[in-house]
């Protein structure tokens, strides 16, 4: 099992709205939806886009599951992205719950947002770097500290009814295949710029790389 996640979960059932919620994020729907019936063909997607990625475009895998739209995000930069997720929830006026785990780098965490950011953890490499909020209820049963790993994570999102393990037995996922717009390829060429400007013998991430 990869320790590598990455989901946003909006409470509600949102699959007529994916436009406009993928365009929160400067992502551009181009409406070449392709419809699977089962999580091995969702996996070989997300895998072959995970490993192959496009600078100007991506796939992602939807699924309404337990009362929750959900949608992948290996990249873990759609998830991680508290002020567009904030607006989400404001928008459709609904819970948004946001995790992302990553073995390799040993990150781990967690996003909850009603209409505002009420929550969020995250573990990196060996250190809390971020607490936020009052503990939830569904946190009570896991190691939501120094000590965090993917079960805990996973755990928190199970208490809200959001279970990956459960898309295996789910049969319907919609791939949307999505375009920057162009607002985001100017943050991304100017990002590119400012990078290396600062140094371009220096060994570090742009912005939008999350490792």
């Amino acid at each position: 099992m990869s320790l590598t996640t990455g989901l946003i979960a909006i409470k509600g059932q949102h699959s007529d709205k994916l436009a406009e919620i993928f365009n929160f994020f400067k992502l551009v729907d181009t409406y070449n939806d392709k419809t699977l019936t089962n999580w091995n063909e969702a996996i070989q997607v997300i895998d072959d886009e995970y490993m192959n990625p496009n600078d100007n475009s991506q796939r992602r895998v939807v699924w309404f599951d337990n009362g929750w739209t959900i949608i992948e995000d290996l990249s873990l930069i759609l998830c991680t992205d508290e002020e567009t997720l904030t607006k989400i929830s404001q928008h459709f006026l609904t819970p948004v719950f946001s995790l992302a785990t990553q073995g390799t780098s040993g990150c781990y965490g967690f996003w909850y947002f009603d209409k505002q950011k009420l929550r969020s953890f995250f573990y990196n490499d060996g250190q809390v770097t971020d607490n936020f909020g009052t503990p939830l209820s569904q946190e009570a049963d896991f190691n939501i500290n120094d000590n965090a790993f993917y079960d805990d994570i996973h755990g928190v999102a199970k208490q809200f009814g959001i279970d990956l393990t459960n898309a295996e037995n789910l049969k319907s996922f919609i791939v949307k295949q999505l375009d920057n717009s162009e607002e985001l390829n100017n943050e991304i060429e100017e990002a590119n710029k400012n990078y290396h400007q600062v140094d371009n013998n220096a060994v570090s991430k742009p912005w939008w790389k999350f490792w």
